[in-house]
């Protein structure tokens, strides 16, 4: 298996309380949380390495700062060449964290910027910390990695995504990551507040696809939209993603289960007692994949560009 890429929740603690999150255990009291120690996780990702080797993984949560071994984790990884990203809300990104997180291996950052409105940004994430995270932004770009910006959309931002891409171009950002609201996790219970209609997520690539071209700033739409619903050819300075979850993209919790998908729930089984190959070909595996797909979708020639959009919208 080539270029597969692992996002791993580290931890399920946060220190935000976000109306949007989607991580698959808030609101789900079924869902068993905890988190592993160093030496346990280093096992799972051995494992794991005897079977394939990810170009990636992408560090997360939760809020992942707040594991405590996760600097030694980071260079555990990069010791056996994987490339490492961390996403994370910001606000815990001081100087030092930056710098450690660095030195420790982390050539890419992800961080949350959903308002630059001090009350919207406190509403939608639960927290006031909203100029340590502008601050964040611009210390990350001292260092030689690279930084992509991450805006969920939703029915109390949308006027605030202009300032954001201004923002994240004057501060040279590499990237903006838009994502619009989807319904897991404690987002389930805030549908009737935060979601937007096909009318304004067509307003949303409109202005994004407008800002992109004066900019010549990359704007990746990362979660897939259906190119039979919009049209990807009317925003074409736009980077639409397509849906590779359970093929090349996969997701690993903070007890070490597999799951297709980050906002799926389902648990495919835990990495430390079965093999990567074994639970990624199980049966739910190919149902997940072949879920909300059309006769159309099969004949469509259109198809690799959307892989049938996201299975949660």
């Amino acid at each position: 298996m080539k270029d597969l890429y692992f996002i791993y929740e580290i931890t399920p603690r946060c220190n935000n309380d976000c109306l949007y999150c989607y991580n698959v255990w808030k609101e789900n009291s079924s869902y068993l949380c905890g988190e592993l120690r160093a030496v346990q996780i280093k096992e799972l990702f051995t494992k794991l390495f005897s079977e394939v080797v990810p170009k990636r993984i992408t560090i997360a949560g939760g809020e992942p700062l707040m594991h405590t071994d996760l600097f030694e984790v980071i260079s555990f990884l990069r010791s056996e060449n994987i490339m490492v990203s961390i996403a994370t809300n910001g606000t815990l990104l001081s100087e030092e964290a930056i710098r450690r997180l660095v030195t420790s291996g982390v050539d890419y950052f992800e961080i949350s910027l959903v308002s630059l409105n001090p009350k919207t940004y406190q509403r939608l994430s639960q927290n006031s910390k909203l100029s340590q995270v502008k601050k964040a932004i611009l210390s990350v770009k001292k260092y030689k990695v690279k930084l992509t910006v991450s805006f969920v959309a939703n029915k109390l931002n949308l006027d605030d995504l202009e300032d954001v891409i201004d923002f994240c171009y004057v501060s040279s950002v590499d990237s903006l990551a838009i994502n619009r609201f989807t319904e897991g996790g404690r987002g389930s219970k805030n549908r009737s507040l935060l979601a937007i209609s096909d009318s304004e997520l067509k307003e949303v690539l409109k202005l994004a696809n407008y800002k992109s071209k004066e900019y010549n700033f990359p704007i990746n739409i990362t979660i897939p939209i259906e190119n039979c619903l919009i049209n990807h050819d009317e925003y074409p300075f736009l980077n639409f993603g397509a849906c590779e979850c359970g093929q090349r993209k996969w997701a690993i919790d903070p007890l070490g289960n597999l799951r297709i998908c980050e906002q799926n729930p389902h648990i495919l089984g835990n990495l430390l007692d079965k093999s990567f190959s074994q639970l990624s070909n199980l049966d739910d595996v190919y149902k997940f994949r072949k879920d909300n797909l059309t006769d159309d979708c099969e004949n469509c020639k259109l198809f690799d560009s959307c892989r049938g959009g996201c299975r949660y919208t």
